[in-house]
């Protein structure tokens, strides 16, 4: 039987919302300070990342939604400072915690989550000092 935890129920039970168009001093706790007065906010995240256009986003997590587009057009007149929020629900649902560690290549081999393509981009990647050697080969080994 497999346990199932409470983020996982209460992942079945929220709806999440993409918000956008918020000040830079911004932080999580400001956006669910502002927008709890539409719903129960269980969650809120900003992440360190930027939109493609540069622009600053986050994830706003209620529970107990009974109208989903009644509760976008609401947080869209929200401000903060004189920034007016936008919101979306979500297009992708985030997987859950229990999933992430059952997660693996479309070869079936696991995922390593230390050294995934992300760390290495970031630089937060656990290097083994087990590795193999790596070849560089010159143009002139091409063949024609």
């Amino acid at each position: 039987m497999v346990a199932i935890s409470k983020e996982d129920e209460v992942q079945k039970i929220s709806t999440s919302i993409f918000v956008t168009n918020f000040p830079e001093y911004a932080r999580a706790k400001d956006l669910c300070n502002v927008c709890k007065q539409y719903g129960h906010v269980v969650d809120a995240f900003i992440p360190n990342r930027r939109s493609k256009a540069s622009k600053r986003f986050g994830f706003v997590r209620f529970i107990k939604v009974f109208d989903v587009d009644r509760l976008v057009s609401n947080l869209c007149t929200l401000w903060i400072g004189n920034h007016d929020l936008h919101a979306n629900v979500v297009r992708f649902q985030r997987p859950s915690i229990s999933n992430n560690s059952k997660q693996t290549h479309q070869n079936g081999d696991p995922i390593n989550k230390e050294t995934s393509y992300a760390h290495a981009i970031t630089g937060k990647a656990k290097l083994k000092e087990d590795c193999e050697p790596v070849m560089v080969l010159d143009e002139v080994c091409l063949n024609q």
